[in-house]
């Protein structure tokens, strides 16, 4: 018996490089790439500068999670709507129009005058993600019919995230120190503006006829983005509400009503955003799933690092980013060798290896004392940390796409992307809350009392990595033979 998860080879479409790109076939990659490594640069480098910013606009805990969860909001809440916009309207024209948005969005939070300024810009910031990250997937995927070249380009763009994050933490660092927090924001205006360009000369127009725009589904779009938006929002007050609380109770309640809304749209209707039918796969059910709890862990451990970093150990923003550079080069590597891995070994197995490593990592970073120098307390744990990630990462998006037509790329990319994104989220609003919730009951000097926080917080985010290396193991080993045929045939 073998754990090679099996990518589906027919993929329909003869000749995927005429209908994605005038000119090579790498031309793709690169524009796919570079696209989600601007998304996770943007990500990382307002990360870095979240204390400085703190103090510069003059934020609380609150605030300071509203700027990180806006754009968590923006790029969960849409990312589903997106991804069959790709396949509905045309990946170029899509993908165009998530970079014009991203633009934008740079040049108003680098003119923020205050917390709901720069919260709003962020939130745009989301919603371009939210339609760069599946449409620059889903040109991959319609690129490469084949199934070790799309696990090869898979894998690339998922090191490009991995680099996009690392620079952003170091040029952070360097922008912030010396040119202030806007700078940050405006890094990504001309890297923005050349993609731009490069994308609408060689990027190819959509051939067939455009649906009509009620063929959308915008009322399963609209219960979706308000059921994550929702459920997001009671998360984040729980720092100053408790479970029963009304504040809790109500936008959790909304949140459940709109998804049963949703659920019941999309299996009426024509067009849905999400045909049903996708989850009748265990492969396809699990691996998102896997995805979302692995996420949830992961995006608040890098947090959750940077702020001991910064707020514990006393690093400036500029150090605290060249202190996360090895171990995100790390990261880079090994994700670029995961496609390698994956064709020897299988993605299941290789995502369980990741997710154990992975949490070893982040159980050793949780014996953080309060004055621990670098190597012993953040280096070699991270190292750790990295190599987990590096295999992890891309694993998820490879089981979660695998089997996807070239018709339905979209959804597929959409689907993946969005329970990751959802993950970030919670994660993010759940472990940073309670880590400040620990804190606030714990004694002793002030850097102490943080370190007691970002103790537990990150417990517990191995408790959740575990949780997800074992769910990993429903994951069917072939994938051909577990992906329904009624899931396959997608209506674009």
């Amino acid at each position: 018996m073998t754990n090679n998860l099996e990518l589906t080879d027919d993929i329909p479409g003869s000749d995927a490089k005429d209908s994605v790109v005038r000119g090579p076939l790498w031309y793709v990659a690169v524009i796919s790439c570079v696209a989600h490594f601007m998304v996770q640069f943007d990500n990382a480098v307002v990360s870095i500068a979240l204390p400085t910013i703190q103090r510069s606009l003059g934020l609380d805990v609150s605030g300071l999670l509203w700027i990180v969860n806006s754009y968590n909001l923006g790029i969960a809440g849409f990312l589903l709507l997106s991804g069959r916009l790709s396949d509905l309207f045309g990946r170029r024209e899509v993908f165009l129009t998530g970079l014009w948005v991203f633009t934008f969005g740079s040049v108003l939070g680098g003119f923020a005058q205050n917390g709901w300024q720069l919260v709003a810009a962020r939130a745009s910031h989301g919603v371009s993600a939210a339609i760069l990250l599946p449409s620059s997937l889903s040109l991959i995927i319609a690129a490469y019919p084949d199934k070790h070249p799309r696990n090869r380009a898979i894998s690339i763009w998922g090191a490009a995230s991995i680099i996009g994050g690392v620079t952003g933490a170091v040029g952070g660092g360097v922008l912030t120190q010396h040119w202030g927090w806007r700078s940050t924001l405006f890094f990504c205006l001309p890297i923005g503006c050349l993609l731009l360009a490069f994308g609408t000369r060689t990027l190819t127009r959509r051939t067939t006829a455009r649906p009509r725009v009620p063929s959308l589904d915008l009322p399963g779009a609209l219960c979706v983005v308000g059921a994550v938006t929702a459920a997001v929002y009671a998360t984040i007050g729980l720092r100053k509400h408790s479970w029963a609380s009304v504040y809790t109770i109500v936008p959790f309640a909304i949140s459940i009503l709109l998804l049963a809304a949703f659920a019941l749209i999309e299996s009426r209707t024509k067009r849905p955003i999400v045909p049903m039918g996708i989850f009748r796969s265990r492969s396809i059910s699990m691996a998102n799933l896997v995805s979302l709890v692995a996420t949830i862990s992961m995006s608040a451990q890098v947090i959750l690092v940077l702020l001991y970093i910064q707020n514990v150990l006393g690093y400036n923003p500029q150090d605290a980013g060249l202190a996360e550079l090895p171990g995100g080069l790390t990261t880079f590597v090994v994700a670029f060798l995961a496609a390698r891995l994956v064709k020897r070994i299988g993605a299941r197995t290789l995502l369980i290896c990741g997710l154990i490593l992975y949490a070893a990592g982040v159980a050793w970073i949780s014996r953080v004392p309060v004055h621990g120098d670098y190597f012993s307390a953040i280096f070699f744990p991270l190292e750790l940390v990295c190599i987990g990630m590096g295999l992890t990462l891309p694993c998820l998006t490879i089981t979660a796409t695998a089997g996807a037509p070239k018709e339905s790329s979209g959804l597929y990319s959409g689907v993946a992307t969005t329970t990751r994104q959802i993950g970030s989220a919670f994660g993010t609003a759940i472990f940073v809350s309670y880590a400040t919730a620990v804190t606030e009951t714990a004694t002793g000097s002030p850097q102490a009392m943080l370190a007691t926080g970002y103790r537990s917080a990150l417990l517990a985010t191995v408790a959740v990595s575990v949780f997800a290396a074992l769910m990993t193991l429903a994951i069917p080993n072939d994938r051909q033979k577990a992906v329904p045929e009624d899931a396959q045939v997608m209506n674009a």
